[in-house]
């Protein structure tokens, strides 16, 4: 067994064992698949047919298989609507079983007591009663031929064999019938190569399928993780209207300033951004555990923020905009932003450093976006503070005055 000592060693080792799975059980389907962020999905790229007719949600799966297999990075594929498993039908020929002195629930019977078998009592393992069946062995009951020469028992003979007076056929019996939303789907999945994008594939086999012609009454819809990811952020974001709105009336009654709440808010948006670019810098992907730190960052850009400016509203000298003074207030509560980012950016270190595929992007986004968000703030807050809280000059005062006389 190989042991792998590092993440980065472990996804080397991912396309390496698939291969050679497949090559020494290639009547086998095995999936080798590393630990993925975001919420559970079956595959990362799938088609649902939906349809009323079940043969033709299944003409329609193979047609989508075999698109999926000419695309590249694709490793296996796999339709929900199976075939499902092969059944032995008998016909019985009801003159020839009444000769022979059988009715057809004998028949069913005797057949049942040789196949499924018959409970013939129990035995005691230590508390619990186990039942004793008694049928026949395995390989009887798994070939046709050994069942057509079932004997059977009658009130006139014994010993007719099966096939004397039944026809048997083995065919292939209906699954279970998948639904979604109430109506019949055939959902194609398609497992793809260790660090490729869903989406890359999901492009390139989009095209052959918009060239599908799909009967009436018949639709397609891509799912997989992008439609789960997309859900998950849906139903994350559904409240953000109701939240937002309680932080802008919360920010506008404490400072009574549009404008100083418009600071703020383009604060948040920037940390956002700047935890982005960290994410990308160290070379991470973009997953939902990010989004999750992307909205820690921003209420840590926030309050940075309300501080900053807190402090600036509290000496006149500042909204009049005197410059000593807005550097002296910023590089007094600069400390306090710096000592509070520092103890956060410690605090994610032991995640960081610990490696793997789940937390260490979480991490990424929000020390290094705060750290890079801190630096903007404690330059780019004081300065918007000085633009838009200027006061009005002279010269504009002396043309008001006069506009009013």
């Amino acid at each position: 067994m190989v042991k792998a000592k590092t993440f980065q060693a472990a996804n080397q080792l991912i396309p390496k064992i698939q291969k050679a799975l497949d090559k020494a059980y290639p009547q086998a389907q095995i999936l080798v698949r590393k630990f993925e962020q975001g919420p559970p999905f079956n595959a990362p790229v799938e088609v649902r047919l939906f349809g009323p007719n079940l043969d033709q949600l299944k003409r329609l799966g193979e047609q989508v298989r075999l698109i999926f297999t000419d695309t590249q990075h694709v490793t296996h594929t796999r339709a929900t609507l199976s075939a499902g498993s092969p059944k032995l039908w008998l016909q019985i020929d009801e003159d020839e079983s009444l000769m022979a002195g059988l009715h057809l629930t004998n028949i069913a019977n005797q057949i049942q007591m040789a196949t499924t078998g018959l409970s013939g009592g129990s035995i005691l393992e230590q508390t619990e009663s186990l039942p004793v069946r008694v049928r026949l062995d395995d390989n009887q009951r798994q070939e046709q031929m050994k069942i057509s020469e079932l004997n059977l028992i009658s009130n006139t003979a014994s010993g007719i064999p099966l096939s004397a007076i039944s026809n048997s056929e083995i065919k292939v019996s209906r699954g279970t019938i998948p639904r979604r939303d109430g109506q019949r789907v055939n959902t194609v999945e398609a497992y793809i190569e260790n660090g490729i994008l869903p989406q890359t594939v999901l492009n390139e086999a989009k095209v052959k399928l918009d060239a599908l012609e799909l009967p009436s009454g018949y639709q397609i819809q891509i799912g997989g993780e992008s439609a789960k990811r997309d859900e998950a952020v849906g139903n994350l974001l559904s409240n953000v209207l109701f939240v937002l709105t309680l932080l802008l009336t919360t920010i506008v009654l404490s400072f009574n300033s549009f404008r100083l709440t418009g600071i703020i808010l383009l604060s948040a948006v920037q940390s956002a951004g700047l935890g982005l670019l960290s994410v990308y810098v160290f070379d991470y992907p973009f997953g939902f555990t990010v989004i999750i730190g992307l909205l820690g960052l921003m209420g840590l850009a926030i309050n940075a923020a309300i501080v900053i400016i807190a402090e600036l509203e509290v000496d006149p000298q500042s909204r009049q905009g005197d410059i000593n003074t807005i550097v002296r207030l910023v590089s007094s509560c600069g400390r306090h932003i710096g000592s509070t980012t520092i103890t956060t950016i410690g605090g994610f270190l032991p995640l960081i450093i610990a490696g793997g595929g789940f937390w260490p992007p979480f991490a990424i986004a929000i020390a290094g976006g705060t750290l890079l968000a801190t630096l903007l703030s404690l330059i780019w807050v004081p300065t918007m503070y000085k633009l838009i809280m200027r006061p009005r000059s002279k010269t504009t005062h002396h043309k008001l005055a006069k506009g009013v006389n």
